[in-house]
């Protein structure tokens, strides 16, 4: 398996992003740790994490997935 070069991925995912919000629906992001960034159609992003079976959500911002 080749590996994907991060800035190829990033773009995957705006576009993932953007076409979720057009449509009017939640974007969720897997990342490597097993968490789970979601964003809504009105641009609010939240992160879930599950530990030992619990789920846990924060709310704020994810740079790296923030559209402009």
């Amino acid at each position: 398996m080749t590996a994907i070069p991060e800035d190829r991925l990033e773009q995957f995912h705006r576009r993932a992003v953007e076409r979720t919000r057009r449509v009017g629906l939640s974007a969720y992001i897997l990342k490597e740790d097993g968490s789970v960034v979601r964003i809504t159609p009105d641009g609010k992003t939240d992160l879930i994490v599950v530990r030992l079976g619990l789920r846990n959500a924060q709310s704020g911002e994810c740079e790296a997935l923030r559209t402009q």
